[in-house]
């Protein structure tokens, strides 16, 4: 049973990839990387064999962290990216005779067909490379290092069977697509974490010795649980304590039996009786977008816009599309103020002068910038995110200067005091009181000329996007192309446009910060104006041509 489902899931994974060559040669592209980046890793790892040698304690109490971390980080992998591998779906297998029992070791030992399984079993057997020299501890650190991957994908499968009822409904879908952005977004800035610890570690040697202490004594208690049992094979053998190797085996070895006993139950269960979607119910009475018909600017020509701002804010408090751009949006200015700051103050340190004060000043000015300019360019996705519902716009005669100020507003509802907000913030942080008009002038008309422009380039360029339900996270083919040219020439032409006020706030100082408020939000406005109604006046004459692109961006259409 165990070779059938490698060889289902290895045929199924290619058929998968042969339905798209952008989606084939995008899984190449990224495995050579990581493959890469891995092997950086595995020769770093063989170069510490001949330090471990009076270090064996410190250097088992690492890999027993490290492997324990990984462990957890599978178990936790259905909760970041649930639904994203549904080849060997347990459901699939209903029509079958087949119990659990048959199926766990074959769906577990099945994640090696896939770039996460099999690049994991790269580092879990790169684990032994530190007892290279040692052959006894080295041998030991295979068979654990096996054991170890064997036991990612088991907890792995058996938490995705576990939680597949609770999170195949809308709403937990919808928040495991926020918590997978997060995590990647979290994941993007390791680099710069990393060499935040590497300065830490490095102006207090104290600290280093206090995290080694801390260490062992984690790793000690870890080494006795699912987590760490197998990862501590190689250390017992490389200090000759057997006991504690053959204490470590029998654990491992009943934590995987009693795992499969506890999976194939699980699987049991699926079989009979599978999860499936909660059912979708309609939203009409005291709908918020209802509700619009009332406000009091909603009269004669504005009532189309005040409908379409309602529902821009509804999507904005409910959909994982809309929602999963924030923490695009927060991190830059979080980032670059932190680096500044930490920057500055670890060269310091180091008995240096720190870093100019013009290059600080720059670094929490393209954050703060670059911010107002991402805030803007969302609008350019809304078009694309409506799908093929846009049909009802064109048919219900809507005109394009409405669709464009009612997005407008429903982006500026919660865009511009999360500006004003952040800026006055970071002002405060750094000491810089009296710079926030200027701030404020400088972040404001760099927003309102990225509205002005993505106005008319979300009526240019309709790009894919997910359909309404699917994951954020989710890629189609030209998906990369389209929105990269959208993103870089709306962008690049908003920063133009916007470029004389922020040189004016940059360069000046004293009551001229004010004036350079009042400037950059009234030539902001006067852009955006102009902005909407170009946008409008394109969207009107294309679109037919819209809803055609729109209907063949349309996987459903696609087939």
């Amino acid at each position: 049973m165990v070779a059938t489902l490698l060889s289902l899931k290895f045929h199924l994974t290619i058929a998968e990839l042969k339905r798209s060559t952008v989606r084939l040669v995008l899984w190449i592209i990224g495995g050579l990387y990581v493959l890469a980046m891995i092997v950086g890793i595995l020769v770093i790892l063989a170069s510490t064999s001949s330090a471990v040698k009076g270090a064996e304690a410190q250097t088992g109490s690492l890999i027993v962290l490290v492997g324990s971390l990984i462990v957890i980080g599978w178990i936790l992998l259905p909760l970041v990216f649930f639904g994203s591998d549904q080849t060997l779906d347990p459901a699939r297998f209903t029509q079958f005779p087949l119990k659990g029992s048959q199926l766990a070791p074959g769906l577990a030992v099945a994640g090696i067909v896939g770039l996460p399984g099999f690049f994991t079993a790269l580092i879990a057997l790169g684990s032994a490379l530190p007892w290279v020299q040692v052959p006894v501890a080295f041998a030991f650190g295979l068979v654990g290092g096996v054991l170890g991957w064997f036991m990612t994908q088991l907890g792995a499968r058996a938490a995705s069977a576990t939680l597949s009822g609770m999170l195949s409904s809308r709403k937990a879908k919808d928040m495991t697509g926020m918590i997978s952005l997060i995590v990647i977004l979290m994941l993007s800035m390791v680099g710069s974490m990393v060499s935040i610890v590497i300065q830490a570690f490095s102006s207090s040697p104290d600290l280093w010795q206090q995290t080694l202490a801390t260490v062992d004594r984690v790793s000690a208690v870890l080494s006795w649980t699912p987590l760490g049992a197998p990862w501590a094979l190689a250390t017992d053998a490389g200090r000759g304590q057997w006991l504690l190797l053959v204490g470590h085996l029998v654990v491992t070895l009943a934590y995987i039996v009693l795992g499969l006993w506890g999976f194939g139950a699980i699987l049991d269960r699926a079989l009979v009786a599978p999860a499936h979607a909660e059912s979708t119910t309609v939203i009409t009475k005291g709908d918020f977008v209802a509700k619009a018909a009332n406000w009091f600017w909603a009269n004669g020509s504005m009532t189309p816009v005040a409908a379409i701002t309602a529902r821009c804010l509804r999507y904005w408090r409910r959909d994982p599309r809309y929602l999963g751009q924030m923490p695009a949006i927060l991190l830059m200015p979080i980032l670059f103020t932190v680096m500044s700051r930490f920057m500055g103050s670890s060269i310091t340190m180091d008995g240096g002068e720190g870093i100019p004060g013009w290059a600080s000043v720059g670094m929490i000015a393209f954050g703060l910038g670059f911010m107002a300019l991402m805030t803007g360019y969302t609008m350019s996705a809304d078009v694309s995110s409506d799908s093929t519902a846009w049909w009802i716009h064109l048919a219900s005669g809507v005109k394009g200067w409405q669709d464009r100020l009612g997005r407008v507003f429903g982006n500026m509802v919660w865009a511009a005091p999360l500006i004003i907000i952040v800026g006055v913030a970071v002002a405060i942080i750094n000491g810089s009181t009296a710079r926030i008009p200027a701030v404020l002038g400088a972040m404001l008309v760099l927003y309102l000329t990225a509205l002005a422009v993505a106005s008319v380039f979300s009526a240019l360029i309709i790009y894919p996007m997910p359909l309404p339900g699917e994951s954020p996270l989710r890629m189609k083919s030209a998906m990369m192309g389209a929105q990269m040219l959208s993103q870089m020439g709306s962008m690049g032409i908003s920063a133009v446009l916007a470029l004389p006020v922020c040189l004016w706030a940059v360069f000046t100082r004293g009551w001229t910060d004010w004036l350079i408020l009042i400037v950059g939000i009234v030539w902001g406005v006067i852009v955006l104006v102009v902005g909407v109604i170009l946008g409008g006046k394109v969207m009107d004459s294309r679109g037919p041509a819209i809803l055609l692109t729109l209907r063949k961006n349309d996987s459903r259409e696609r087939g």
